[in-house]
C-alpha cells in the first residue's frame, strides 16, 4: 500500500508526459514483473503505464487478471477493470509474454488515487450547458429543491466528471451506436434494447482494442433526486447485460456514466419528449492509432 504524499512528484513529472509518444520498455518472455505508475492510454484489452524507471510499459488485461483496493491492512476488494482509466497511479504485476509486454495477473490502486486521476480528467465546474440543464430540472421540481441542493450540486459535479472523461477520448473512431430508451420511473431493458446491444456486441467482439461507452439519461420528470438515480441504474442495465448476456468483457467497457436531467433531445414539456429523453445511449470505439494503416516505407 502507498500513501498519496508518496506519489506527489511523480504525479506532476509524469501527468506532463501522459500523451507523448516514448519508446517502450521490452521484458523478456516469461520473467516475472512488478511495477508501478501511471496509466496514459487504455485500448481495450491493453494499458500503456508510464513508470519512472522502465519508461512506457504496456499490460495487457487478461480474464483472470484481478483488479483490486486496498481494504484493510490483508484483506483487498475486487474492482472492475472499467476503473482503469488514465491518470491513474497503479501496481502492476505478472508476466512478460513473447512481444516484451506483461500480462497481469494482479492489478491494484486505492480510492484516493482513483479520484485523483477523476479529477485531473474532469475540473471541477460545471459548463454552462450543464448548468442550464440542471437549471431546468430544478424549475420543474422547485418544490423538492431545498431538499435536494446538496445532491444536485454532486451530480453536476459527477456529469462533468463524465463528460470530460468521454470528451477526453479524441484519438478514438465510433464504429456503432446504439440508443434504447425506459419507460417513466424504469430501468427494465426492452426487448429492443436488448437486441440493439446484442448487434453492437457482435459488430464489436471481431475488433481489436474496442471499447464501449455507455452513459444513462432521465427526463425532468420526478424530483432531481430520483432522476440522478434512474440515469444510473439505466446505464447499469445496460452494462451488465453487455456483460452477462452479450458477452462483453467488462474491461471492453468505459465507466458507465449517469448523466441525469442533462443534454435532453426532445423537449421536456410533452410526455412523448419525455419518453425519448428517459435512455441510454451506447458508442462502440475504436482506437485510430491502432486501425490506422502503416506508412510505405
Amino acid at each position: 500500500m502507498y500513501k498519496n504524499a508518496k506519489w506527489m512528484p511523480v504525479f506532476v513529472a509524469l501527468l506532463c508526459c501522459l500523451f507523448t509518444s516514448l519508446a517502450l520498455a521490452q521484458f523478456t518472455a516469461g520473467q516475472k514483473a512488478e511495477i508501478k505508475g501511471l496509466i496514459t492510454n487504455r485500448d481495450g484489452d491493453t494499458l500503456t503505464v508510464k513508470t519512472e524507471k522502465q519508461g512506457n510499459v504496456v499490460v495487457t488485461l487478461t480474464d483472470s487478471t484481478k483488479v483490486q483496493r486496498p481494504k484493510g491492512v490483508f484483506r483487498h476488494e475486487e474492482m472492475a477493470e472499467t476503473n482503469l482509466i488514465p491518470g491513474l497511479a497503479v501496481s502492476v504485476k505478472g508476466v512478460a509474454d513473447d512481444k516484451g509486454q506483461i500480462q497481469a495477473d494482479e492489478i491494484r490502486f486505492n480510492m484516493d488515487d482513483l479520484r485523483m486521476a477523476q479529477t485531473i480528467q474532469a475540473g471541477m465546474h460545471p459548463t454552462k450547458e450543464q448548468v442550464a440543464a440542471n437549471q431546468q430540472g430544478i424549475e420543474k421540481n422547485a418544490a423538492g429543491v431545498s431538499a435536494n441542493q446538496e445532491k444536485i450540486a454532486t451530480n453536476q459535479a459527477d456529469i462533468e466528471q463524465a463528460n470530460k472523461r468521454f470528451n477526453d477520448l479524441t484519438d478514438w473512431d465510433t464504429k456503432g451506436v446504439a440508443m434504447m430508451t425506459f419507460p417513466t420511473g424504469k430501468a427494465t431493458l426492452s426487448d429492443d434494447g436488448k437486441a440493439a446491444l446484442t448487434q453492437l456486441a457482435n459488430e464489436a467482439k471481431p475488433l481489436k482494442g474496442y471499447l464501449i461507452q455507455v452513459r444513462g439519461f432521465a427526463s425532468t420528470s420526478g424530483d432531481a433526486k430520483r432522476n440522478q438515480e434512474l440515469s444510473e441504474e439505466r446505464a447499469n442495465a445496460v452494462v451488465t447485460f453487455l456483460q452477462q448476456q452479450a458477452g462483453v468483457p467488462l474491461r471492453h467497457i468505459v465507466t458507465p456514466a449517469a448523466m441525469g436531467t442533462t443534454n435532453p433531445i426532445a423537449s421536456n414539456e410533452s410526455a412523448a419528449g419525455r419518453d425519448i429523453n428517459q435512455r441510454v445511449e451506447v458508442k462502440l470505439l475504436v482506437n485510430r492509432g491502432i486501425n490506422m494503416p502503416e506508412t510505405p516505407k
